[in-house]
């Protein structure tokens, strides 16, 4: 079940994208929202990311936890998957400074 909405959201997402200068941004955006309400936003809203004692002190904690609750929920996503999360989450909520490799400036 998951797994077909997972892949509903991603042909949906895909669509969306198609065409539109910096798209691989936008997708990879949009990539992290659509995973992080598929599989977290049942247990997690805003409120664990915009309380005042936020666990995560850095870009790096924020992956660190993307990565520790996909484990526990069990639904191991790649690397890609575990970084589009994180970006989304860190754009969102956190604005932790971004690590290059992680954020190109570049975003042409």
């Amino acid at each position: 079940m998951i797994d077909r909405m997972r892949r509903t959201a991603l042909a949906a997402l895909a669509g969306l994208v198609w065409g539109v200068p910096g798209g691989a941004v936008a997708a990879d955006a949009a990539q992290g929202r659509v995973l992080y309400e598929t599989r977290c936003s049942g247990c997690h809203d805003r409120s664990v990311h915009a309380r005042t004692a936020r666990a995560a002190q850095s870009f790096g904690d924020v992956r660190g936890y993307v990565m520790k609750w996909d484990r526990q929920t069990g639904a191991l996503w790649r690397d890609d998957e575990i970084d589009a999360v994180t970006r989304y989450l860190n754009e969102r909520y956190y604005r932790f400074p971004c690590p290059p490799a992680m954020c190109p400036t570049d975003r042409g």
